[in-house]
């Protein structure tokens, strides 16, 4: 099974499933980047390796938690909202931590880094979003459901049994959280049930460049990169 920091690997013998708090996190994403940068002490992308940014998020994690850093009123639920948020943003690189943390970026920016987080974090989340959302797109039919969910769920139960042995209070929380986090990035209206196409800002296409995969997790064309 993958560690408990950065992406998942898709070749992954289970699949990640404890995105049941917090929806798209991407404010609380955005506070614990900068934490991040004033830990290793820098503000850009040069100053630290990839290598470096698992330990460092564990790091600010546990100053987090202790300072309550996101004013979190109870012990427990700060420690879920912490810890979940620490763990996506371990899937960052440095250059998309500092532009996350930085001044120069837009709501709209912070929150499409943050869905990247969450689709390098979870594999089955990423899958979603290239499997489901971005064919609905392509092929024009926008409307999305609980029922496209699980039918993708279905397909994946064959290949992974955990699905089947999670609890049913737990995989509507999963299908709530990750239908949650679609709505607050702008990728699917929640009234109307449709798929919301994404056209990243020059600074942010610029940034994920060095990540082409990343268009998949986006309702556009490979060449919106």
């Amino acid at each position: 099974m993958a560690g408990s920091y950065g992406a998942e690997s898709t070749r992954g013998e289970r699949y990640r499933l404890s995105f049941t708090v917090g929806g798209l996190l991407a404010s609380q994403g955005r506070a614990l980047a900068e934490m991040y940068l004033d830990h290793v002490g820098c503000s850009n992308a040069g100053c630290s390796s990839q290598t470096e940014v698992g330990e460092s998020i564990a790091a600010i994690r546990r100053q987090a938690i202790e300072e309550n850093v996101l004013a979190i009123r109870t012990d427990s639920a700060n420690r879920r909202v912490v810890a979940e948020t620490t763990k996506r943003l371990s899937a960052l690189t440095v250059r998309e931590l500092a532009y996350l943390a930085g001044p120069d970026s837009s709501i709209s920016d912070r929150e499409a880094l943050m869905w990247i987080a969450m689709c390098r974090y979870y594999a089955i989340v990423g899958e979603f979003a290239g499997e489901v959302l971005k064919k609905h797109y392509l092929v024009g039919n926008l409307h999305l459901d609980f029922e496209d969910y699980a039918r993708f769920i279905a397909d994946k139960a064959t290949w992974h049994s955990e699905l089947e042995t999670i609890s049913e209070g737990t995989a509507k929380k999963l299908r709530s959280n990750l239908f949650k986090a679609m709505a607050e990035a702008h990728l699917f209206d929640k009234n109307s049930n449709t798929v919301v196409s994404f056209l990243p800002s020059p600074s942010l296409a610029d940034i994920l460049m060095k990540r082409p995969d990343s268009s998949g997790f986006f309702l556009m064309r490979e060449s919106s990169l």
